[in-house]
């Protein structure tokens, strides 16, 4: 990955976000972590730059369907068109999957897919999905 991309990691539960973290990390992203949607809309209301957030749903305070309406109806961030994946355990309901959709969600990831599930949608996301096709390893 040539360019820095920054992702913000919103979840309540530690375990979830160091898990995450380690496996974003691992693929040499830099993983900015908060407990609290509030905390992270201030992160984002102060400009600081992410090419990515990835916010879980029931969170204590302002939930992920608080924190992704905040992001896509304010005037200073909705500009930005960050790309969002909202995560729940609950997302094998059609009806919820609507809902992040229709809210403006980018992606959504059900907890227990397996989490390269989730890699690949930070990769589309971001941007650094590499394919095949584009390996200039190849010989001819």
């Amino acid at each position: 990955m040539a360019v820095e991309q920054r992702i913000l990691l919103v979840d309540d539960d530690s375990t979830i976000r160091l898990m995450y973290k380690s496996l974003l990390e691992a693929e040499g992203y830099t993983v900015v972590e908060e407990n609290c949607a509030v905390e992270a809309l201030n992160r984002l209301a102060k400009e600081e730059k992410f090419d990515l957030v990835i916010t879980d749903i029931m969170m204590a305070k302002m939930d992920g369907w608080e924190f992704l309406k905040a992001i896509r109806n304010d005037v200073g961030l909705s500009s930005l068109e960050l790309p969002v994946i909202v995560v729940s355990a609950h997302f094998s309901s059609d009806f919820l999957q609507a809902e992040a959709f229709k809210l403006g969600a980018s992606s959504t990831y059900t907890k227990g897919e397996p989490v390269s599930r989730l890699l690949k949608e930070v990769k589309i996301h971001t941007g650094t999905m590499r394919s095949k096709f584009n390996d200039d390893t190849s010989t001819d």
